[in-house]
């Protein structure tokens, strides 16, 4: 189905049995993500930890308690809606329950989301696109490195695109997606914003485009003009061009339902070869159909004669950039990555795609829900803290993550808020309504 609501006939629904137990599998990966998150020592969300510890702070200085020389952001900052959430929800509730409660919310949210877009856009496979959807996109390696900010803006993007085709070129629809796009996710407002104004663009609805962008562009010259990564890191990129193409190749294969959750004793390479490499081709296996999906709808849309060009120039800019951007920009991490899944995204809503297809890939969602459970197998060292410094001698290691890169912050909140002494570990992300200086994760050095 393509992003017009009258661009071609919608194809019938698929067979309620079918799509019952499609439903089923996407409740079930959720319920199964919600359980890691609730049974777990904390959430294994590489990064989620800082953010919790973040929100904490933020909810002490709400309630005027000291926190230490840090002070609030005098300008607006893109990636703050989480933040500003859990301190919120910090000021009423413990904050080890204000971010879980949190995450439960954004599993609940995706889910939703995935299952509205698969009726909408693909009703031939509407539960199979949904799992699709969830594996790829909603809980994607980005949501195990515990990017909260990205996965909600895409959460918040994908229900934009529910919106009925003619509401999306209001200034009145556009303007409260924009302000909260802005405040989530820079890479993903970047999205919405080509989006919004090639659509406009090309179908000639500009004013509604100006009216609806312009708090947010505002807000974006103004956090620029208050001088955002001036002490961030120059691009940078190793590897030479053979190298560049296959971390690329690689990011692409991220995409897939494997992922490898790194302990102080091991990964899955260390721990469960087998696994390891078995996992290391489930993800090629999905990735390469994913390419053949996309490649397959691309070509349906030319030959029936219905191009959604907005949302194919949207994706082609994007992936563009993510083609061109070196490894390390604004002391963040592969920025292509970020630019790939608002593409991704748009082209799945949009292209006609083969249901048979999107049926073999939604599969991956059995995978991804048997590689979560395995998070609750043996004796884990969930309070040892793994550094990236902590893995040089592994660089090899594929599709890794450190559930417990900040152990120490969760530590120190639950010490703080058991005692209601002031937190003392620094913080680690300068992209903060916090500023202060910075340390890198539990190691004590700056950074």
């Amino acid at each position: 189905m393509t992003m017009t609501d009258t661009a071609r006939p919608r194809p019938a629904a698929a067979t309620a049995p079918a799509e019952i137990a499609w439903t089923v599998l996407c409740l079930g990966l959720a319920a199964v993500v919600a359980g890691a998150i609730l049974l777990s020592p904390y959430p294994p969300l590489q990064d989620f930890s800082e953010w919790a510890y973040q929100g904490q702070l933020l909810a002490r200085w709400f309630r005027g308690e000291p926190v230490g020389a840090l002070h609030l952001a005098t300008s607006p900052i893109p990636n703050s809606s989480v933040q500003l959430l859990l301190g919120l929800l910090s000021v009423v509730l413990p904050p080890a329950l204000a971010a879980r409660l949190f995450l439960l919310g954004l599993v609940a949210a995706a889910t939703a989301v995935a299952l509205a877009l698969g009726r909408r856009y693909q009703p031939q496979a509407a539960g199979a696109f949904a799992a699709l959807l969830l594996v790829a996109v909603f809980f994607h390696a980005g949501f195990w490195n515990g990017y909260a900010n990205y996965q909600l803006g895409l959460v918040i993007l994908g229900a934009w695109l529910l919106l009925p085709e003619g509401r999306r070129v209001q200034a009145r629809a556009i303007l409260p997606f924009s302000l909260a796009l802005f405040f989530t996710h820079a890479m993903v407002f970047a999205a919405f914003g080509l989006l919004v104004g090639l659509t406009a663009l090309l179908r000639r609805r500009i004013a509604g485009a100006v009216l609806g962008l312009l708090p947010a562009a505002g807000l974006t010259l103004w956090y620029v003009l208050a001088g955002a990564g001036a002490n961030a890191t120059e691009p940078g990129s190793t590897g030479g061009l053979l190298g560049f193409i296959a971390y690329k190749l690689y990011t692409f294969a991220k995409l897939g339902p494997y992922h490898n959750f790194v302990f102080l004793e091991g990964g899955d390479a260390a721990l469960r070869p087998w696994l390891y490499r078995a996992g290391i081709a489930a993800n090629l296996v999905f990735a390469a159909g994913l390419g053949v999906l996309l490649a397959l709808g691309l070509r349906g849309a030319f030959r029936a004669g219905r191009r959604p060009w907005p949302v194919l120039a949207t994706a082609a800019l994007l992936l563009a950039g993510f083609a061109v951007l070196p490894d390390l920009v604004q002391n963040v991490v592969n920025p292509g990555e970020r630019l790939l899944l608002p593409a991704l995204l748009l082209l799945l809503v949009a292209l006609p795609l083969p249901p048979a297809l999107v049926r073999s890939l939604g599969l991956g969602a059995v995978l991804l829900l048997a590689n979560v459970v395995l998070l609750a197998e043996g004796h884990r060292g969930w309070q040892a803290p793994v550094h990236y410094t902590d893995l040089e001698g592994r660089k090899t290691e594929l599709f890794r993550h450190r559930p417990t890169a900040f152990a120490c912050k969760w530590q120190e909140m639950q010490h703080a808020a058991a005692t209601g002494e002031a937190p003392r570990q620094p913080i680690s992300f300068a992209t903060s309504l916090l500023v202060g200086q910075t340390y890198q994760g539990c190691t004590g050095q700056p950074g």
